[in-house]
């Protein structure tokens, strides 16, 4: 019976430069965090579709009917009542619903706030989708509007450093099909006005 040879030295070190790179796919792999993923567009964990009752329930809001091409109810914060978005005081807040299910969300906040709410943004859902547009006030001064977008879906949500006016910014969650699933709807129901 012929003794085992010994492999040679060439032999063991092409062995390990053949695992090496296994070995280095793994520990680099085993180092890199896991990529987070995008958070579903929303606002204090109401996204598109969440059920009304844990605003309807808040007694901070109230809710009433109403009728526009996305929905057919909105609950704003009541009289006094406050809310903030990345530590900044909201002026006003609106949650919409078709059928109890959110169907859009409206913030508004102080115009000079606006950069710091964006950035938090921007750390939550990741690089927006960036527009400028040229705005005028009654006077025909001209500024800049930056307008930020992030769409998951059928979900919109976006950022825009002035609205209406040049004090304030809107922030707006959407539901992309309400408007045309609601149109169908409404359009099965005969009009009682006739």
């Amino acid at each position: 019976m012929k003794p085992h040879a010994a492999p040679s030295l060439g032999a063991q070190a092409q062995g390990r430069v053949r695992r090496a790179p296994m070995t280095l796919v793994l520990l680099t792999a085993l180092a890199i965090p896991p990529a987070k993923a995008a958070e579903p567009l929303g606002f204090k964990g109401q996204g598109i579709g969440s059920s009304n009752l844990a605003i309807a329930q808040d007694p901070r809001f109230e809710c009433r009917e109403l009728r526009t091409p996305t929905a057919d109810q909105v609950c704003s914060l009541r009289p006094r009542e406050q809310e903030t978005i990345a530590g900044v005081r909201l002026i006003s807040l609106y949650y919409f619903y078709d059928r109890a299910r959110l169907s859009g969300i409206t913030l508004s906040l102080p115009a000079n706030q606006f950069e710091g709410v964006a950035q938090a943004l921007e750390g939550k859902y990741g690089p927006p989708r960036t527009r400028m547009e040229q705005v005028r006030n009654h006077k025909g001064d001209t500024f800049e509007n930056r307008i930020l977008t992030w769409r998951q879906g059928d979900a919109l949500l976006e950022a825009q450093r002035f609205a209406g006016r040049l004090d304030r910014s809107l922030i707006r969650l959407s539901d992309l099909a309400a408007a045309e699933r609601i149109r169908q709807r409404r359009a099965r129901i005969p009009d009682r006005d006739l």
